[in-house]
């Protein structure tokens, strides 16, 4: 498995039952002045992939007014924004100036640039305009990598939220063990280093890839550790245009299935740090699972869900859903046909940011 690429594209888009538009004004804020020469926007912090305040994976969302229109925010500010959140991701989310729009442009950036995609931005987005806001009229998020569709999760008690994301999974040939010499940061534990020598490397778009490294027991879980040293793409990575990009390790143990539900716990680490909450790494996880299952003879066609538990070692504890429908190319083959991440979140604070 491990050493054919898989051909998985994006196919359809979401079935998303329309709901009643608000009779509110639309959604644009007002840019507020205060003093001369002084102009702040208003932003939201938010705890994604829980419903529990200070755990899960925090979140600033900027909200640009539509009468400020979308090219007076400059790349370099939204930068300077972002890095003085200093969080894993800031959403600049650009408000419509009218309700009959259904689709809402998000801009994310992590501290040092705009990246096209990501999952906790995209779900912390999409809580705040169906949940927090009430905005059942909006359909869709238009990012940099294009239109995520988006919907409440029916029936949830924590008010989660789905999220079709762009998906064209790869396997790439190699492994961690071809390298000479091997790298510094496999860790110093016999178990989990033979456990990363040979793990699969799976990129679930062009230039994200993750090292999925699964492990037999949550005490060596407990044993994973940030690296020292970059785990660097060069060798790694497939050539062409799977060739370039970021590269993580996702550490996991699985459970076992139940109510058709897989449960897992997992830790995400990026060089010298550790994320409680990963979206992509979570949905790569899932669609690597489901398509090694089929092709072990088990379950093909239909549909997987998993419940991913994560950054409870660092007191951040994190739950994702992701759930991955399986379809059949021209020739009957397994295809990954729809990813839909969900989760939920809560809000943390709120206020003005001067710019």
């Amino acid at each position: 498995m491990a050493s054919t690429p898989a051909k998985l594209p994006i196919r359809g888009r979401a079935s998303l039952s329309p709901s009643p538009r608000p009779s509110s004004s639309p959604v644009a804020t007002s840019i507020k002045i205060r003093g001369p020469g002084i102009t702040t926007l208003p932003f939201t912090t938010l705890d994604v992939f829980t419903s529990t305040r200070y755990l899960g994976n925090p979140l600033a969302v900027v909200s640009v007014p539509a009468s400020m229109g979308k090219h007076a925010l400059t790349q370099a500010m939204k930068q300077r924004i972002a890095r003085e959140f200093n969080l894993s991701e800031t959403v600049f989310l650009h408000e419509p100036d009218t309700t009959e729009t259904d689709t809402i442009d998000i801009d994310i950036f992590v501290t040092d640039a705009e990246i096209p995609f990501a999952g906790h931005p995209t779900i912390g987005s999409a809580y705040l305009l169906l949940r927090e806001r009430r905005l059942g009229h909006i359909r869709a998020l238009r990012t940099k990598a294009g239109e995520i569709p988006i919907e409440p999760q029916a029936l949830s008690e924590v008010g989660a939220v789905n999220a079709e994301i762009p998906h064209d999974v790869h396997v790439h040939a190699g492994t961690v063990g071809d390298l000479q010499p091997e790298p510094q940061w496999l860790s110093a534990d016999a178990n989990i280093r033979t456990a990363e020598r040979f793990a699969p490397l799976v990129s679930i778009v062009q230039g994200m890839a993750f090292l999925l490294v699964e492990l037999e027991t949550l005490d060596q879980l407990a044993k994973v550790r940030p690296a020292t040293t970059q785990l660097v793409s060069s060798g790694l990575l497939d050539e062409g245009d799977w060739g370039q990009g970021f590269v993580g390790r996702y550490y996991y143990v699985p459970g076992e299935e139940k109510d058709g539900i897989v449960p897992i716990r997992a830790r995400m680490v990026e060089e010298v740090i550790e994320d409680p909450a990963t979206g992509s790494a979570a949905s790569a996880l899932a669609c690597y699972l489901t398509m090694l299952k089929a092709g072990e003879g088990g379950k093909s066609g239909g549909s997987t869900k998993y419940q991913i538990t994560q950054g409870v070692e660092m007191g951040r504890e994190s739950v994702i859903d992701v759930e991955v429908k399986l379809g059949w190319d021209s020739d009957g083959d397994d295809i990954i046909e729809q990813v839909m991440l969900g989760g939920t979140a809560v809000v943390v604070m709120k206020g003005n940011i001067v710019i």
